[in-house]
């Protein structure tokens, strides 16, 4: 990440001496020119492509279920997804064999799996994340 910060305030709360406030970091360029990047992400439709691809992989991991009776439970909103299996050791199997693939998945509680990637993420690569973690799960449940 990188340092920034905003405040908002009531005009007679910003109004101060001249000299009054300073900052060490305050415009840092780097950090500034990462902030309007930023918005211009949220701007060029960010939020909706967090919605229309999370729907994408939800829908996808719910089609992936019957396929693989592993899976006990996909529940998520927008880019944060959950994977529950029937136990820990299962668990712990599906994300140690999604990772050997290259695939970052996070054990949330006991028998979850967290699928949770970047707003940025394309259609293609989650295209490819559902491939691979079905390879993960088919692998943990030794078929």
């Amino acid at each position: 990440g990188m340092p920034l910060g905003a405040m908002v305030a009531r005009d007679d709360l910003m109004t101060w001496e001249i000299g009054a406030h300073g900052s060490t970091y305050g415009g840092n360029p780097l950090s500034c020119a990462a902030a309007l990047a930023t918005i211009d992400l949220i701007e060029d439709g960010l939020v909706e492509n967090a919605e229309r691809i999370g729907s994408f992989l939800l829908d996808g991991l719910r089609e992936m279920q019957p396929r693989r009776p592993l899976i006990k439970e996909v529940r998520g909103l927008g880019m944060m997804i959950g994977i529950e299996f029937e136990d820990h050791d299962t668990m712990i199997a599906v994300e140690q064999a999604a990772f050997r693939r290259g695939l970052l998945v996070l054990g949330a509680g006991d028998d979850v799996v967290r699928m949770c990637p970047p707003l940025v993420f394309r259609r293609d690569q989650a295209e490819t994340a559902l491939e691979v973690f079905e390879e993960a799960v088919a692998e943990a449940g030794g078929s």
